[in-house]
């Protein structure tokens, strides 16, 4: 009479288990490193200064809100040289702002290496107009404002697609 040993898979399956696990950690690590986090540019500062003043930034946001309005000239960019303008009317009056202090950064929303700082090149009719934008990434591409006029702050953000046509 022949015995038949039983087998146990059990150690099989936990060793599996463990490295799986390994594994699974080895390429979370790989990919967060290939693709590491951006910091935002949105109050164009540092994340510390946007922290401890982000109430007020807030504040200051809402009243410029309230008495302007932003608009865009352009809803997408061609790879090369890009002509951009914003408008700033006053919501009150309704007549064009030509005295404000614009700040302008191009950015892409998965990398800051690519970080453009503008400043408007003329303003005609409270129309600021930057010129030669040098767009050589097709996709997605924020326009990021602060804007200063007297007393008020307004922070804007606005998305604009690059194409080749």
């Amino acid at each position: 009479m022949s015995e038949k040993k039983e087998r146990n898979y059990w150690p099989h399956g936990i060793l599996a288990i463990i490295i799986a696990v390994v594994i699974g950690g080895a390429l979370s690590v790989k990919e967060a490193l290939e693709h590491p986090v951006q910091e935002s540019t949105y109050f164009m500062k540092h994340y510390q200064g946007v922290e401890d003043n982000a109430y007020e930034l807030e504040k200051q946001k809402d009243a410029f809100d309230k008495h302007f309005v932003i608009s865009y000239s352009t809803a997408k960019f061609r790879i090369g040289k890009n002509k951009f303008s914003i408008k700033i009317v006053d919501k009150i009056t309704n007549k064009p702002i030509n005295n404000a202090d614009i700040e302008m950064l191009l950015t892409r929303f998965e990398t800051n290496d690519l970080n453009k700082k503008l400043k408007p090149l003329k303003v005609k009719n409270g129309t600021y107009i930057f010129e030669d934008l040098d767009i050589q990434k097709l996709g997605r591409w924020k326009v990021l404002t602060t804007t200063k006029i007297e007393k008020y702050r307004g922070f804007n953000s606005y998305e604009v697609n690059a194409t080749r046509k």
